[in-house]
């Protein structure tokens, strides 16, 4: 049987992988000789290069191409993780729901507003190295606005700054849907919401509409389901049968090759970590994964600067060898950002 309760320790993992993924996805995503992803719809192209990258017989080909087409997949970890620790934190409190807003902002705000300053100095310096050249200076004062009010989800033409900005986004918009609809919702209507998006997403993807399954899949109708299960599972630690786990696991295996379970892949690829979660509860792979997990908000601002630099002037390198040195750099960064924050934080009180 694999148990299904969580603690905090646990949760850390969750996200110490999950973001481990997301950064290696970005990176080996850029190369044409793996292929992309099926993150926001269903792509046969892309599809097909993953089971020929995967039948190559070449050890590095197929090692990175996990990374690239499947590493997106650590998004589903935090959405899980988010929706099962908002559950956990706030399901039997009396806090009211725009304190709970506001305190998941401002805890955004302590991440994102410096990483909006570095931005301001970097595009006015003369020198830019982590905004797009080419995109006007005063495109960067829209990006900003959107940025900081999580609302980078209904931008329409190119994002002047690199990085996961849609994800807060998406991330804010559960938060307020958790707030004013599930936080006191009994057990059916969360099944009924999950099934409602899942029945959206099949009609759409059923004809066609491949852009109106991008965009729902870019907001937080197509990680709902997700997002919902993390808060049932809250509600009811349950213990899994191995034979229902394996199946899990096939499921996600089939379901990346079918456009219609590909739906539920968000969801299913949670039976493979779930499974492979005991793995890093003891050891090295332990202590490594809790450092991650501590680590992922940095990560997850800084990551995208550093994978600029490290395409730049690392260009003569092997893949392997770029790879490794955008994952030091991104560490190295993404530790250096922490540690100044929590410094200024700690010193100020806040």
């Amino acid at each position: 049987m694999l148990n299904l309760n969580y603690d905090r320790a646990d949760s850390q993992m969750w996200k110490g992988i999950g973001i481990l993924l997301i950064i290696l996805h970005n990176f080996f995503h850029l190369f044409p000789e793996f292929p992309t992803e099926c993150e926001f719809k269903y792509i046969p192209e892309n599809v097909a290069n993953f089971a020929a990258a995967m039948t190559s017989g070449d050890f590095c080909k197929t090692l990175f191409s996990l990374f690239s087409f499947l590493g997106h997949y650590g998004v589903s970890f935090f959405v899980f993780v988010s929706g099962y620790g908002l559950a956990k934190r706030y399901g039997q409190s009396n806090d009211v729901w725009w304190r709970i807003l506001l305190h998941r902002a401002v805890q955004l705000w302590k991440w994102i507003v410096p990483m909006a300053v570095l931005l301001l100095i970097d595009r006015y310096s003369g020198h830019t190295h982590i905004t797009y050249q080419y995109l006007g200076n005063h495109k960067i004062w829209t990006d900003l606005l959107f940025m900081l009010t999580f609302t980078a989800n209904g931008l329409a033409d190119r994002f002047i700054i690199a990085g996961p900005w849609w994800y807060f986004g998406m991330a804010f918009q559960l938060y307020f849907v958790y707030v004013l609809f599930l936080r006191r919702a009994n057990d059916r209507i969360l099944w009924i919401s999950s099934a409602a998006a899942w029945v959206l997403l099949l009609t759409l993807q059923g004809l066609g509409l491949d852009r109106w399954v991008f965009a729902f899949r870019y907001n937080f109708v197509g990680w709902l389901p997700v997002f919902c299960i993390g808060i049932l599972l809250a509600r009811h630690p349950l213990s899994l049968s191995w034979k229902w786990v394996s199946l899990g696991c096939i499921l996600f295996v089939l379901s990346l090759f079918n456009p219609y379970l590909w739906i539920f892949s968000s969801v299913l690829v949670l039976f493979p970590f779930a499974a492979l979660l005991p793995l890093f509860r003891k050891g090295v792979a332990r202590s490594i994964a809790l450092e991650l997990g501590s680590l992922s908000a940095a990560l997850f601002i800084t990551h995208a600067f550093v994978r600029q630099q490290v395409l730049i002037y690392a260009e003569t390198l092997p893949v392997a060898w770029s790879g490794l040195l955008y994952l030091a750099a991104s560490l190295a960064v993404a530790w250096v950002y922490r540690w100044v924050l929590s410094s200024f934080y700690k010193r100020v009180h806040w």
